[in-house]
C-alpha cells in the first residue's frame, strides 16, 4: 500500500466532513492537499463544482477579488479593491466536490456486495452498503456515514440498524473523527474510521482483511448496579432491584428505541415501527405482558403529550443524560 493511497484516503475523508461540499481548486491541488487531490481526480472520485465569481485575493490574502475575464487557458484576471488588477491561476476559480455515488459504489465493489442491496439511510449522509461473512456464520452488515457527530445523522443510523435487525452485526464506516461525542446514539456500536480499515485503490477501495473483524460487544460489569438499562443492548436484559430480567426481542427493541431517542420519549407509532410490529392496536404494555416489572420500572405513558417516556434510574443518569 503506497503512501499516496494513504494520503488520498485521508484527504477524501477530510473533504467528506467539510460543512461546504465544494473546495477551491487551488487549495485542492496545491499546498495542504497537493498530490492527494490530484490522485482523487485521477480516480474520478471528485467532480467539478460551480465556478466562483469572487475569490480571496491571492496578493493580499484578505479582500474578495472579482473574476473579470480569462487571460489564457490557465490564467484569469481578477480585480481587488485593495490590490487592483491581479493575474491568477484558473484553479483559484474552479471548485470540486466528492462524487458520493462513486464513493459508495467503490466501497461496495471493495467489499464485494451487490448494488441491489444499497440503501440511502439519510440523504447524501448515510448508506447501508451490504452484508459480508468474513467468518462462517458471523455476518457483517456494513454502513457508511459522514457527519456522525450530528446527532440527527447518528440517530437515523441507529433507527436503520434496528429496522435491519442488525444490532449484533452492524459495522459502521465513517469519514469523521473518532471517538464519537459522549452520549451519541451510536455508543456501543462498532464504528470505525474508513482510513483504518481500507484505502483507495484502482477503481475501488481495498479493505484490509486482518482489520475486517466481527464486532464483539464489550462485557459490562453489572455487579455494582441494582437497577440499570446498561445491559439491554449488549446482553438483552434489564436489572431491577438486583434481579436480572431477560428481555424478549420486541421488549429489547422497544427499550433500545427509547434509550436512543433524543429526549428518551416516543409516540406509539414510532415504538411500533421500532419493534417491527404490524398490529393496528399495538400496545407497549402488551409487549411487556410477561415482563411487567420491567415495564413498570422503566416506561411511563404521558397521556397529555401522547408519548411513552423512559424512566431513567439514578444509576444510569451519568450514561443516559
Amino acid at each position: 500500500m503506497s503512501l499516496a493511497q494513504i494520503s488520498a484516503t485521508s484527504v477524501l475523508c477530510q473533504l467528506l466532513e467539510r460543512e461546504k461540499p465544494e473546495i477551491n481548486g487551488m487549495t485542492l491541488l496545491g499546498g495542504e492537499y497537493g498530490n492527494a487531490g490530484r490522485d482523487l481526480l485521477r480516480e474520478r472520485l471528485l467532480v467539478v463544482g460551480a465556478s466562483l465569481s469572487h475569490v480571496t485575493c491571492p496578493e493580499c490574502g484578505v479582500e474578495l477579488a472579482r473574476v473579470v475575464r480569462d487571460l489564457t487557458h490557465e490564467n484569469i484576471l481578477l480585480y481587488c479593491d485593495e490590490c487592483g488588477e491581479v493575474s491568477s491561476p484558473r484553479s483559484l476559480q474552479e471548485t470540486y466536490k466528492v462524487s458520493l455515488s462513486k464513493l459508495i459504489d467503490r466501497l461496495m465493489l471493495g467489499l464485494g456486495t451487490q448494488p441491489s442491496v444499497k440503501k440511502e439511510v439519510a440523504t447524501e449522509l448515510a448508506w447501508r452498503i451490504g452484508v459480508t461473512e468474513p467468518a462462517r456464520g458471523k455476518p457483517l452488515t456494513w454502513y457508511f456515514a459522514r457527519h456522525l457527530h450530528d446527532h440527527r445523522v447518528a440517530q437515523r443510523m441507529v433507527e436503520t440498524i434496528r429496522q435491519d435487525q442488525a444490532h449484533k452485526s452492524a459495522k459502521v464506516l465513517t469519514s469523521g473523527a473518532l471517538p464519537l461525542p459522549e452520549g451519541s446514539s451510536l455508543m456501543g456500536f462498532d464504528v470505525v474510521h474508513l482510513s483504518d480499515v481500507a484505502r483507495i485503490s484502482q477503481s475501488k477501495f481495498e479493505f484490509f482483511s486482518d482489520r475486517v473483524t466481527v464486532p464483539v460487544a464489550a462485557a459490562v460489569e453489572d455487579t455494582q448496579f441494582q437497577t440499570t438499562l446498561r445491559l439491554v443492548r449488549t446482553q438483552g436484559k434489564a436489572c431491577v432491584d438486583g434481579i436480572d430480567y431477560a428481555l424478549e426481542p420486541r421488549q429489547r427493541d422497544l427499550l433500545l428505541a427509547l434509550i436512543d431517542a433524543r429526549h428518551h420519549e416516543l409516540e406509539n407509532a414510532q415504538l411500533r415501527a421500532a419493534c417491527g410490529s404490524q398490529a393496528n392496536s399495538f400496545s407497549p404494555t402488551k409487549v411487556f405482558d410477561r415482563n411487567p416489572v420491567v415495564y413498570k420500572r422503566f416506561i411511563k405513558y404521558q397521556s397529555g403529550d401522547g408519548v411513552y417516556v423512559l424512566q431513567i434510574p439514578e444509576e444510569d443518569r451519568d450514561w443516559l443524560t
